[in-house]
């Protein structure tokens, strides 16, 4: 069955159907917003990040310090295939290695250990929300 439709060429990922060709699809959106929002299955309500309780998270092994340099030294090379200055990579290599805060995936450290980020405004310059 012929479908009358409104096509607008853009150079665009995404495009809009209205509810009128949904309902020809057989795609009724208000039955399937209706059966969502009613929709209870008693293993996935609640809190959906909850952990069984005998199932503890994988533990990994942390990743070496080699590891982390070598993946930290493929960024700083992916830095100077995307315009980063070569006159400055020494700098850069000693501000990114001064510190242990590089990580290949995330883990429960223990908070930084920092004094509080202290702000002051210039002079006669206006706070803003």
């Amino acid at each position: 069955e012929a479908v009358p439709c409104l096509v607008v060429d853009m150079d665009d990922d995404e495009f809009i159907i209205g509810r009128d060709l949904l309902a020809t699809l057989g795609i009724d959106v208000d039955r399937q917003l209706e059966q969502l929002a009613t929709h209870r299955d008693e293993e996935t309500s609640g809190d959906p990040f909850s952990l069984e309780a005998d199932e503890p998270p994988a533990e990994r092994q942390a990743a070496t310090d080699d590891e982390v340099r070598a993946a930290v030294e493929l960024l700083i090379e992916r830095a100077l295939q995307h315009g980063f200055p070569p006159d400055k990579v020494d700098k850069l290599r000693f501000i990114v290695f001064a510190y242990v805060v590089w990580r290949l995936e995330l883990r429960d450290d223990p908070p930084a250990r920092v004094p509080p980020l202290e702000v002051r405004l210039k002079e006669g310059a206006q706070p803003s929300k």
